[in-house]
């Protein structure tokens, strides 16, 4: 802890600083710390930097739930663990967002990148994702993530609504259902508000990269599922388009 900010060195000592970026927003079950990716990278041997966001989890810091709180906390997450930089960076959906961010405005820290699932910026979530899967004309979900997220964005929802959009998201990115997370709506939900950190939806309106992939001096590594329908394919052909030394592997399953 430091600064009442939580940083996480999970993995060998020995092992290779690798930073991995946080989920910014508040649809998490579980710190960066303690999820899947964090096990996988620390797994083969890497030594695994991550953050709690303030608002969220272990982090006590008063939250400002934008761009620049999150670059920053990446700085002092490397600091706090004695890594050296450059370090290799990876970020998965809105986190690979912020890795993107931290490889253009903090070039001489990043080795190495690996963005899975990512995208520029907010003007590539709205022209490809909703999720990609859903028709305005066909679905009804399409409609009610609009509308719950738009109520999210401009403050005046609630969490139930926060809950109820999760829910929606998370049953339309799997093919088999059962895998999805059903977060309850419990009595009094829809007067108590959201997550502190679902104000981020309304900061990520900001965040453009699309004009500026060219200044990723890193090595860069793309992975998308081909049928991925919260940043399909076409948001990493443009990160894999605009990044000059970028490799793209789509994961075709």
């Amino acid at each position: 802890m430091r600064d009442g900010l939580a940083v996480y060195a999970v993995g060998s000592p020995q092992g290779a600083a690798t930073l991995v970026f946080p989920y910014p927003h508040a649809s998490t079950l579980r710190p960066m710390g303690e999820d899947r990716l964090t096990e996988v990278l620390a797994g083969i041997g890497r030594r695994v930097i991550t953050f709690d966001p303030p608002g969220a989890y272990r982090s006590t810091r008063t939250m400002r739930a934008d761009l620049a709180e999150m670059l920053t906390c990446g700085e002092e997450a490397l600091s706090v663990s004695g890594a050296g930089t450059p370090v290799d960076v990876v970020g998965h959906s809105m986190g690979a967002l912020c890795a993107l961010a931290f490889a253009v405005e903090r070039p001489e820290m990043v080795r190495r990148l690996v963005l899975i699932g990512g995208c520029s910026g907010f003007p590539a979530v709205r022209r490809w994702s909703v999720p990609h899967n859903w028709s305005m004309w066909h679905d009804r979900q399409w409609w009610q993530a609009i509308w719950w997220g738009s109520r999210q964005m401009t403050a005046t929802g609630s969490l139930a609504v926060h809950k109820r959009l999760d829910n929606l998201i998370d049953a339309a990115s799997y093919v088999d259902t059962s895998f999805a997370t059903s977060r309850l709506v419990e009595r009094g939900d829809w007067r108590r508000p959201p997550p502190p950190r679902a104000r981020w939806l309304r900061s990520v309106r900001a965040i453009d990269y699309a004009e500026r992939l060219g200044e990723v001096r890193a090595p860069t590594l793309i992975l998308v599922g081909g049928h991925d329908p919260q940043t399909p394919l076409p948001c990493s052909r443009e990160l894999a388009a605009g990044i000059p030394d970028s490799t793209m592997h789509v994961f075709e399953r």
